[in-house]
């Protein structure tokens, strides 16, 4: 336990805000209301505010603003503090790398005196039978197409503005060592995960479902993040959230699929499990051990130290055997509904898909890792009753044009 706990990316179970202090202002859609759900009066937060916890609702924390005493949506505010968007599969500067090299050199050169099995135990070679980073770099290097829409000119003057105000002014801002660490964790994951399904490698359609992930993602409060939803080839019907912004939807799912909206609103859930740090949140990595690691595998080759395999094992394990806790999911299908909403999508895009999937056979693994169907049915519409629909946006529904690319 000791070596585990000096090795692996620490990772720390989900808190509540009111334990954790402050809170930052991460989106536009920011609002401190008079009550805790969107569809109340309320007035916009500047972002990057720093915000003083004094309570929680569901997923509303009630909060302290100048003078004034309201609530705000955990989905557009977070725990970390503002920091620029990682670029993937970097997860540390060149400094940090230079002085670990020099260091890990300098270790090498007594495993001789002290044989190689212990270090042979730190590490595990990522591209062996366990990962399949490969086809995860080339998930990496799609782009989004973000969706076509209609929007309010003025509105879209004042976000953007917003946006670049707060960054324009914070342009020292660096990515965060946590967002490092997640992003570190969660490729590792989606490597496994690939190693498990096929990747889909169709550029066009991968582009798309990107952007569409791109456009929910965008009201969320992680900019610090650069979403990949991926298409993985299997019958089974599920989808699967990793840590640091990879999503996976099978097949089997995208044939059930009806609408754009449908689609958004499954994205929807996996994003809001990232968004909500349903996986925990993560510290940095020893970089020392990282650096290490790689001097004991070829040239070229990403490597996860064994410590963080066995981290990675029971969040597999979670994917595919237990499921996350009830709690998790329902308040994953509430951050759906809410993103959505925000996006400019329907609300009711992942109650219709759930409908579908409730008169459908072939769902046993869906069921197995998740709750009820009927019981999430029934918490969405209450949950859509109380959502805001961003009107100023109108999308075009793209999904029959993808859907036909899928084969029987």
């Amino acid at each position: 336990m000791r070596a585990l706990s000096q090795t692996v990316l620490l990772i720390f179970l989900a808190q509540s805000l009111v334990a954790k202090g402050n809170v930052y202002v991460q989106s536009t859609k920011a609002k401190l209301l008079s009550q805790p759900k969107l569809s109340a009066d309320g007035f916009p937060l500047a972002m990057g505010e720093v915000l003083s916890p004094i309570g929680e609702q569901g997923l509303f924390v009630q909060v302290r603003s100048k003078e004034n005493l309201g609530w705000v949506s955990k989905l557009f505010v977070s725990p970390l503090p503002p920091g620029s968007q990682i670029k993937l599969g970097v997860t540390s500067n060149s400094s940090e790398a230079v002085v670990a090299r020099q260091r890990a050199s300098d270790f090498t050169k007594t495993a001789a005196a002290r044989g190689l099995s212990e270090t042979q135990k730190m590490r595990v070679r990522g591209e062996g039978e366990l990962y399949d980073f490969e086809s995860l770099r080339w998930l990496e290097s799609i782009p989004s197409d973000v969706p076509s829409v209609i929007v309010s000119e003025e509105v879209v003057k004042l976000e953007n503005s917003n946006i670049l105000n707060f960054f324009s002014s914070n342009s020292s801002l660096e990515v965060l060592k946590e967002t490092k660490a997640e992003v570190k964790m969660g490729r590792s994951l989606a490597a496994r995960l690939l190693k498990k399904y096929p990747l889909v490698r169709d550029a066009e359609f991968t582009s798309y479902l990107n952007g569409v992930a791109s456009r929910i993602a965008s009201v969320s409060s992680r900019k610090d993040l650069s979403f990949r939803v991926g298409i993985i080839q299997s019958p089974e019907i599920n989808a699967f959230a990793c840590p640091g912004g990879f999503v996976f939807i099978t097949t089997g799912s995208l044939k059930k699929i009806q609408t754009e909206s449908e689609l958004a609103g499954i994205i929807g859930h996996e994003i809001g499990h990232i968004v909500l740090f349903h996986n925990g949140e993560f510290k940095q990595s020893n970089v020392y051990l990282d650096i290490l690691s790689s001097l004991l595998s070829p040239p070229g080759v990403e490597v996860v130290n064994a410590a963080t395999s066995a981290v990675l094992d029971e969040m597999e394990k979670q994917l595919f055997e237990t499921g996350r806790d009830m709690k998790l999911e329902l308040e994953a299908d509430e951050a759906a509904v809410a993103l959505t909403s925000q996006a400019g999508y329907t609300p009711i895009g992942l109650s219709s898909y759930l409908n579908t999937l409730s008169k459908s056979e072939g769902t046993e693994s869906f069921k197995k890792t998740h709750p009820d169907t009927t019981i999430r049915i029934a918490k969405l519409v209450f949950y859509e009753s109380s959502a805001m629909s961003d009107q100023s946006t109108l999308i075009k529904d793209r999904w029959s044009e993808f859907k036909s690319k899928l084969k029987p």
